[in-house]
């Protein structure tokens, strides 16, 4: 049986904070896993690559959502649960990809650009670069 490679989504201070990470969207969770079998099969590892399903991120960022309001959380990563999360009430799947060099984020995304790719976005130390 394989490894489910799924992990905790990253977090900062229980916050949703996947810095080094790319967060990419597809229009269902059937394409999300698709893209997910492209990546391993393109020489990602396994524990780099983590499928959400819809489900899975609603309950995680809601969580996440929470904590937020702590007025310690501020920062980019806390303005984008929202899109997140309106993102999965419509049914997207998600990959989040541990992918801290960019040649290796560029190349994932040109993979699974076909595959129903709605957007990718890539955490920084300190910044969010806009992918696809």
């Amino acid at each position: 049986m394989a490894k489910d490679s799924k992990v905790k989504f990253p977090e900062s201070f229980g916050v949703f904070s996947p810095t080094g990470h790319v967060v990419m969207a597809f229009a269902s969770d059937g394409q999300a896993e698709q893209a997910k079998q492209l990546l391993l099969n393109s020489g990602f590892a396994a524990d780099d690559i983590a499928h959400y399903k819809n489900a899975d991120v609603l309950a995680e960022l809601q969580k996440s959502e929470k904590q937020s309001k702590s007025p310690l959380q501020i920062g980019q990563e806390v303005e984008k649960v929202d899109d997140y999360l309106v993102l999965a009430k419509q049914g997207c799947g998600f990959i989040v990809l541990h992918a801290p060099k960019d040649e290796a984020a560029t190349r994932a995304v040109a993979l699974v650009k076909p595959l129903g790719l709605k957007f990718a976005e890539k955490y920084n130390r300190l910044t969010m670069e806009e992918l696809a």
